[in-house]
């Protein structure tokens, strides 16, 4: 009996138990030092005051009489020691005089179990009379033993806070007895701290809810009770349910139901549960990431001796291993130990940095390629009448080999400092997207694209009329002679849009190496989608991607020593060179200009996210409908002034 911990029995399990009634457990003990025989009882104290007459004090070793009144005191003090969480036992005993130790000998009762029930009259009482012996025991006392949460759990329930993470405890006991371990494991019990989803008749109240003092105010509001009140009160009042971090008098149904209503109201859940226990499966099924905790391999021994001889009744670790695969199909992870809790944070830190890397990588593909079609947008109203072309070998170069390379280096960027202090995003799908904000959006991503492919066009007028008069002396004094010869008569020339020598070649390899480069060049600016390049430098941080950079320009100057002239490039103007080397740095101010014009949106977005993340107080009293207006980066600003 002490070896099971009534702290984890809710209603549940204590009627899978076949706890719900009082009950005590008697049994026959020899002396080691005497030789003779006792009877202890231990249980609950309502059951074992009635089968002690007298009660022993320890100050002055002497039994007295048990009185009405002291059942009294020592049930009213077992049931204040219960509410405190405190798991009480009752003890007592009574020495056996020598003809009940033969008795007992030849009647074998020391093999033998009875269920002594004395609340009924037709109690079925053993014939040789033990059940008189029972009941003339002395009370010794009682025990109260509590569980304190692991060491690691409070700095984790820390951790998650920071990282705008919700600890969310859903606890099979009633709101009195979770409140003392709540506050140990680091949960706020004061404002709208705990709710019971046991369902109260109508008109019915709950005994064990705890009454909350905020100043000098008793706070005479109620919390829903059961989840059928959880979201009528999410539809009618405020959202104060989904703020409060302690659930009570659970079961294994109704955490199920509070994982869909969580996500109904756009919030991710990760369950983290026990991968031994069935009852959890259907919980991990429907949560959005779930993690099993297997602590049954390290509690139960193994037997190491038996092989693999199967005859006998130990356990194996591959059985163990067998039955919490069974309930934890569901789950990403399942942890062996209960030690491994402490790598929860860091299960979401990687992942969330995963994520906004592969958002920066998306970004990049997507804003590298939407300016690749920008270039050839505006390569067809250039000022020249000779079009810059793209080979279908240039667009396969920079589609299919530059851009991938660079944006699978991004997805492999750690976090940013600080990311795991920051509040994520809600999952909201009912955002409505307004006139305002798209602009911004659209301004934002004009800026980032529009320079790179700008840029590479006054590049290729300079490199053509160069190049013209360099290679193609004749061919512009045949056709493009006017009455004064000069770059602009050269880049208007009529005749310059049938030409495909090798000038224009050798300038449009120019035209395509440069848009590379500044592509290339920016893809710094995406490392972080909000930090600077100066505050969190991403050449220290992301090593592969330097890489990669490195290789691409490798690349790009393995494509440029192919041109069709030789020295090519010694023909071309200092400011050309000028223009060349600065156009990447331009391009790069340019994208962080747009970076810190979305960042100043996004640190106003955080820190509402953090205010409405660490807030206990309705959001929506009086509930009413809002527009939102959603602003370049993402963000949700309420356009009611009330808000």
């Amino acid at each position: 009996r002490m070896e099971l911990d009534g702290h984890a029995l809710g209603l549940e399990e204590s009627r899978n138990w076949s706890r719900l009634f009082t009950d005590a457990d008697t049994v026959f003990v020899r002396d080691g030092r005497s030789g003779g025989d006792l009877i202890l009882t231990v249980g609950d104290s309502r059951v074992v005051t009635q089968l002690c007459p007298d009660w022993w004090q320890g100050e002055n070793s002497t039994i007295s009489p048990l009185t009405a009144s002291d059942r009294r005191i020592i049930n009213e003090t077992q049931r204040n020691w219960m509410l405190s969480d405190l798991d009480v036992q009752a003890f007592s005993y009574a020495p056996l005089p020598y003809t009940a130790d033969q008795k007992i000998e030849l009647s074998g009762a020391r093999s033998h179990v009875y269920l002594l029930d004395n609340a009924t009259p037709n109690a079925y009482t053993p014939s040789h009379g033990f059940w008189g012996l029972v009941r003339n025991q002395i009370f010794l006392g009682m025990l109260g033993s509590s569980v304190r949460p692991r060491r690691e759990i409070e700095p984790l329930i820390e951790s998650c806070t920071d990282a705008g993470v919700r600890f969310v405890y859903f606890s099979p006991r009633n709101m009195r007895r979770t409140k003392e371990l709540a506050s140990q494991m680091g949960i706020e019990m004061n404002w709208n701290c705990a709710i019971s989803l046991r369902p109260l008749e109508e008109g019915a109240e709950d005994s064990f809810r705890m009454t909350s003092n905020y100043a000098d105010w008793d706070v005479n509001a109620k919390l829903p009770h059961g989840v059928a009140e959880v979201r009528s009160h999410l539809r009618d009042v405020d959202n104060v349910p989904l703020l409060v971090s302690l659930y009570t008098d659970v079961t294994k149904k109704t955490v199920t139901e509070m994982v869909d209503v969580f996500q109904e109201h756009n919030d991710t859940v990760l369950a983290v549960g026990l991968s031994h226990l069935p009852g959890n499966q259907e919980i991990f099924s429907n949560a959005d990431i779930s993690i099993g905790l297997d602590i049954l391999a390290e509690e139960v021994p193994f037997d190491s001796s038996r092989g693999n001889d199967y005859s006998r009744g130990s356990l194996q670790p591959g059985e163990v291993a067998f039955v919490t695969s069974i309930s934890a199909h569901a789950s990403v992870f399942n942890l062996w130990g209960h030690r491994t809790t402490s790598q929860l944070v860091e299960i979401i830190r990687i992942g969330r940095a995963c994520l906004e890397a592969s958002k920066s990588s998306a970004a990049y593909v997507f804003s590298s390629n939407l300016s690749f079609g920008l270039l050839i947008l505006l390569s067809t109203c250039t000022a020249s009448t000779s079009i810059p072309r793209v080979s279908l070998l240039d667009a396969f170069l920079f589609t299919q080999i530059i851009v991938p390379l660079i944006g699978m280096s991004l997805a492999m960027s750690d976090e940013a400092r600080g990311f795991m202090l920051q509040v994520p995003k809600k999952n909201d799908a009912t955002v409505r997207y307004t006139l305002r904000a798209n602009k911004g959006q659209v301004f934002n991503v004009l800026a980032k694209t529009i320079l790179p492919a700008v840029i590479p066009q006054l590049l290729y007028l300079i490199a053509l009329t160069r190049f013209m008069f360099e290679y193609e002396p004749v061919f512009i004094g045949t056709y493009c002679a006017n009455d004064e010869l000069s770059y602009a008569s050269v880049i208007r020339c009529a005749d310059m849009r049938e030409y495909s020598g090798p000038a224009k070649e050798t300038a449009e390899a120019i035209f395509v190496a440069s848009f590379a480069i500044n592509t290339s060049f920016l893809s710094a600016s995406y490392v972080y989608m909000t930090e600077s390049i100066w505050t969190d430098p991403p050449w220290k941080r992301n090593h592969v991607w330097v890489g990669s950079v490195m290789l691409s320009l490798a690349l790009i100057s393995v494509y440029l020593s192919a041109m069709p002239e030789d020295g090519a490039m010694l023909a071309l103007p200092w400011y050309f060179y000028v223009l060349f080397i600065i156009s990447p740095f331009i391009c790069l101010w340019a994208c962080e200009c747009a970076k810190q014009r979305v960042r100043k949106y996004e640190c106003r977005a955080a820190k509402m996210r953090r205010l409405q993340f660490e807030t206990k107080l309705g959001m929506w009293s009086p509930k009413e409908t809002q527009h939102y207006d959603v602003t370049s980066n993402g963000g949700i600003v309420p356009e009611s002034p009330i808000v």
